[in-house]
């Protein structure tokens, strides 16, 4: 039998034919096999690295996609199982030709430090675009201090400098370096999680982020002052480590920063104890004073301790605001603000002091313009009904005039006697706003509470991050 009749039996099997695109049989070519490779490629390396992986033994048609697609490495499919994950990393970094897209190797012991070293220069990562790392080991809890020194942040990660849009690292050591190794043209989102970096060589490293959007500083040690300056800048999220006093930043300043719209102290209880906003011409959100962060600069405004102060700087920008107040003050709130014209969220998260007088009385002939045209929801955290809580908040419901929703987070039972008892006392049915909604809820905690995740900080599309923390059930 010639070649030309072998081939023409062979395919006259069934089994050895390729089935028409539309028969309808299981093994047909569907919609998705008959994308073109470009779009297969980035639908596989936005897959979890198993499950892209896995996409060679759908059929024929997607075996070799995946060594084309870019390289989605996640290194932590194998929790507590550190050997397996070092295997299964080194075999798909020599599989794999690249460009890379991600890599994550979270949780890796500093016996792999040489091993990681490795990797980073593999080919593979060549053009790597997203790159998350830590040295802290698997189980070891969080709110535990490592008791040597960190490892040193490997040389060989500032490789994908020209690449990286997005880059978290943590528990490592961040040493000075040469500025010409810093320079970062397309980074839009950084995360330093407990890292250990000096002042100088942080704004070494911010001086060579020039796409930056989004930067999140959480329980780093060494920083005492941080100077901020970025034209691109317009989220910053930042938390002092609770257990190292010393090492916490002191003092933030922001110096020059057009885009920001957000600054967001995670734990305000922990500093920093000074904050000096400069220019930032977009502000829409903050956290003011705190236990931690007892003075205040806005411009040529300084504010310490919660005084009665007369305004000389306005910002029409600020939405949202937070204000840990004792008292709670309301002299002390209405000052703040008088700063804030459009403000329209205010949430307030009050350390009741006994004897605080909050008599104040509305002045038409001295407004506070957000309260007659802007201020739609506030929020009471602590909130115990007690006189200065219900003088506090009366004069809210008595003068905001398009209040839309009052919210009470208490620590109290909220039985129906109790409720009625401070509708009464808070005088809701002379409303100043008669649509306004008062709803009182009970929370487990009335100590501040960090954001649930860094999404507040890198997420730009939240439009309220405080939501969560304050106004949803969310804790």
């Amino acid at each position: 039998m010639d070649a030309h009749n072998l081939k023409k039996r062979k395919m006259d099997r069934p089994e050895d034919q390729e089935p028409p695109p539309e028969s309808g049989r299981a093994g047909d070519l569907d919609f998705i096999s008959a994308l073109p490779d470009d779009p297969l490629c980035t639908i596989i390396s936005l897959l979890p690295t198993k499950d892209g992986a896995r996409t060679q033994a759908l059929a024929r048609r997607w075996r070799p996609l995946w060594r084309s697609a870019p390289l989605n490495l996640v290194g932590d499919g194998l929790s507590g199982q550190e050997r397996k994950r070092v295997v299964y990393i080194s075999k798909i970094l020599a599989e794999h030709p690249g460009p890379a897209l991600r890599l994550s190797l979270p949780s890796f012991r500093e016996r792999h430090q040489d091993k990681i070293d490795r990797w980073l220069r593999s080919q593979a990562l060549t053009g790597l675009q997203e790159l998350s790392f830590d040295y802290h080991p698997a189980g070891f809890p969080w709110y535990q201090l490592p008791t040597t020194p960190p490892p040193q942040i490997p040389q060989s990660a500032l490789r994908f400098a020209p690449t990286l849009r997005v880059a978290s690292i943590s528990y490592c050591y961040f040493p000075k370096l040469p500025a010409q190794s810093l320079n970062f043209p397309h980074l839009k989102q950084l995360s330093m999680y407990r890292v250990t970096i000096s002042g100088h060589a942080l704004h070494s490293l911010l001086s060579g982020c020039l796409s930056l959007e989004s930067l999140l500083l959480k329980d780093n040690v060494g920083v005492g002052r941080l100077r901020i300056s970025s034209s691109t800048l317009r989220s910053i999220g930042f938390s002092a480590p609770s257990l190292i006093v010393a090492s916490r930043i002191q003092e933030l300043i922001i110096e020059d920063a057009p885009c920001l719209e957000r600054l967001l102290p995670l734990t305000p209880d922990y500093g920093p104890s000074t904050v000096q906003i400069i220019r930032a011409p977009k502000l829409q959100m903050t956290v003011l004073l705190s236990n931690g962060t007892s003075k205040l600069h806005i411009g040529t405004m300084v504010f310490q301790e919660m005084p009665a102060i007369n305004v000389t700087t306005i910002m029409h920008t600020v939405k949202f605001l937070v204000i840990d107040s004792v008292g709670p003050d309301l002299d002390a709130v209405i000052s703040f603000l008088k700063c804030f014209p459009c403000l329209e969220r205010l949430y307030i998260i009050s350390h009741l002091r006994k004897g605080m007088k909050n008599a104040r009385k509305y002045d038409p002939l001295d407004p506070v313009e957000c309260l007659t045209l802007h201020l739609k929801t506030v929020v009471l955290q602590n909130y115990w009904g007690n006189k200065p809580d219900v003088d506090f908040a009366k004069f809210f419901i008595l003068n905001a005039m398009v209040l839309e929703q009052m919210i009470f987070r208490t620590l109290n039972s909220c039985n129906d006697k109790w409720m009625s008892d401070q509708h009464r006392r808070l005088q809701v049915d002379n409303r100043a706003s008669p649509d306004a909604r008062f709803e009182f809820k009970r929370c487990h905690n009335d100590s501040w509470c960090c954001f649930p995740d860094s999404k507040h900080i890198h997420d730009l599309s939240v439009s309220n991050p405080f939501a969560d923390r304050f106004e949803n059930n969310f804790f």
